[in-house]
């Protein structure tokens, strides 16, 4: 494994694991009783469900092809900590599988109690697969990846995502974001993409019913 420490900048990923956990906990909140009108209750959650799940899936992919599959195959020579501690992350990561399909099975058959059930048990579990990640594997892109392989992950997930899916991703990212993750993020992009946002993408987004208004 190369064993010289580079500094790359791991912004979208912090702010995508944000994400995620921003969605996860508005999720639990959501089998909680509320004044909402059901019907508003109902698109709420089937929008804010619909966006975890096309991010997570989108994410996930493109980790896996463009980030730990490079990692595990320049570890493979010579095991060491980066093959066990990618080990450790695939099995965190498939035991939210079946609270994924739980969920999606309680929305499909209206089932709060179940709901209410997967909703928290994915939160807690969502919570330990990220904080694994960010204390345990995004440092290792940082001790094993070339500035092409980093880039080409990039690369991988912008294929995965689409043209037309990067209208939806960039607000839902930065959705509720603090201040410093909104710059940061914003920063990172091209001025068209940053007028895009402002102007077209983020509005639209607030406009379609979600859990709970963006702060930004």
């Amino acid at each position: 494994m190369e064993s010289v420490a580079r500094k790359y900048d791991l912004t979208m990923l912090y702010a995508a694991y944000d994400a995620f956990r921003r969605d996860a906990a508005r999720l639990e909140a959501a089998a909680r009783p509320s004044r909402t009108a059901p019907a508003a209750a109902g698109a709420a959650l089937a929008n804010t469900w619909s966006l975890f799940t096309l991010h997570w899936r989108l994410q996930d992919n493109a980790e896996k092809r463009a980030l730990w599959t490079v990692m595990y195959a320049k570890d493979a020579d010579a095991p060491g900590r980066a093959g066990v501690v990618l080990d450790s992350l695939a099995v965190q990561t498939l035991r939210v599988v079946p609270l994924i399909d739980g969920v999606d099975t309680a929305l499909e058959h209206g089932d709060r109690r179940m709901f209410a059930h997967y909703a928290a048990r994915l939160r807690a579990s969502l919570d330990t697969v990220l904080d694994f990640k960010e204390s345990n594997v995004l440092p290792l892109i940082q001790e094993t990846l070339t500035p092409y392989e980093w880039g080409t992950f990039d690369v991988e997930f912008r294929r995965e995502l689409g043209v037309r899916g990067l209208g939806v991703f960039l607000p839902w990212l930065l959705d509720d974001a603090p201040e410093p993750t909104l710059r940061a993020v914003l920063r990172l992009l091209p001025p068209p993409i940053r007028l895009c946002y402002r102007v077209t993408w983020r509005p639209r987004y607030r406009r379609r019913s979600h859990l709970a208004v963006p702060a930004c």
